[in-house]
């Protein structure tokens, strides 16, 4: 607080002692034109007090511009206010400027007469108090409406971020209870056949369960973080399936500290279980590859089930909500694509800007 104020003041006086050295320099210049060349020293002493007085006057005008605000609600009365403000701030600079000069001007006049010369002076005085008067205000007025169309545009951005995270956690609650209600299916399914497999599952379902709450502060996690989470799906689906299962995924370590959205590999993988190896009758495989070229990170999860008939996609929870996050999160920098491969089966492949976690001194910083 006290920074701010001695920062507005220091503003105040170095503006104004710009006008006055302006001021001082014009008076210079014009002196020399009649031969008489005069002391700098006292020519600052004749002006400095009176460009002082613009110092003060600012505060003033500040006020009253506070109070008599010029805007559509009030125009009329402020404006009319300002009028006669500005025409009694104008009388008195005119005064204490003729005052001063009378007190304290060493040269002589440069009019015929006295009666001439005040005229002139207190007539071009008033016009430059009148001016200054409403320049002040002017500024003033724009430099709050400027502070308000950032603070403005602050909201907005603050608003927009509070609504995209309020929808990205959204996203995520709709995906937890779509696996959790899965996995519960497949552990009540091999319950009769075979308790220790739906013992087994249940425990992994408690471990990947703890894993993504963990994640609940963050949109973004390292991708080996991410996998933690798949290698316990994949076992979740593993002891249903049995040798029936096969998942093979291939991510290099150097790729490993590269961020992604949470939650992200889990509905890809569980979509390819279960329309791909699911309506195989013999073994089907489960791939997942991740690479980065220049400045993309390239993860794709493929299966080799029947893929998708006569290309006709349709989005279920888990696909619709990843597409939507990652709009969300990246804009136009991303992209989710689905194709079906040549020899059979069905590739989705997610491109999204590269950026790594790097730990440092303790503490984590985003390496581009």
């Amino acid at each position: 607080m006290i920074r701010a104020v001695a920062y507005r003041w220091g503003l105040l006086l170095a503006v104004w002692s710009a006008f006055a050295l302006f001021a001082v320099l014009q008076i210079y210049v014009a002196r020399l034109a009649t031969g008489h060349v005069p002391p700098l020293w006292i020519l600052i002493r004749l002006e400095a007090p009176i460009w002082v007085f613009w110092m003060g006057a600012t505060v003033a005008v500040v006020m009253l511009a506070r109070r008599f605000p010029l805007d559509r609600s009030r125009l009329a009365p402020s404006l009319g206010f300002h009028v006669v403000v500005a025409v009694g701030m104008a009388t008195l600079f005119v005064g204490f400027r003729l005052l001063w000069y009378q007190a304290f001007n060493p040269y002589p006049l440069l009019a015929p007469s006295v009666t001439v010369w005040f005229w002139q002076y207190f007539r071009d005085s008033f016009i430059d108090g009148f001016v200054l008067y409403w320049a002040i205000l002017g500024v003033f007025h724009a430099l709050t409406n400027y502070a308000l169309y950032r603070q403005r545009d602050l909201d907005a951005a603050r608003m927009q971020a509070q609504l995209a995270e309020s929808r990205l956690q959204t996203l995520r609650s709709q995906l937890r209870p779509h696996f959790l209600f899965n996995t519960l299916n497949t552990a009540s399914a091999v319950l009769e056949d075979s308790p220790t497999k739906a013992r087994s599952i249940l425990g992994r379902l408690g471990e990947l369960l703890r894993a993504s709450l963990a994640t609940d502060a963050v949109q973004e996690i390292p991708l080996a973080q991410e996998m933690a989470m798949v290698q316990a799906f994949v076992e979740i689906e593993e002891a249903r399936f049995g040798d029936r299962l096969t998942v093979d995924v291939d991510v290099p370590m150097e790729l490993r500290a590269a961020l992604v959205p949470s939650f992200l590999l889990q509905p890809l993988i569980e979509n390819a279980v279960r329309y791909g190896v699911a309506r195989r009758p013999a073994r089907g495989r489960v791939s997942v590859r991740a690479t980065r070229r220049a400045n993309q990170l390239e993860i794709s999860v493929s299966d080799d089930g029947p893929g998708i008939p006569d290309g006709r996609v349709i989005e279920g929870i888990g696909l619709g909500n990843t597409r939507k996050r990652l709009a969300t999160l990246y804009g136009e920098a991303q992209t989710l694509s689905l194709r079906n491969l040549p020899d059979g089966g069905l590739e989705v492949l997610i491109r999204v800007p590269y950026r790594a976690m790097v730990r440092e001194d303790g503490g984590q910083r985003i390496a581009v």
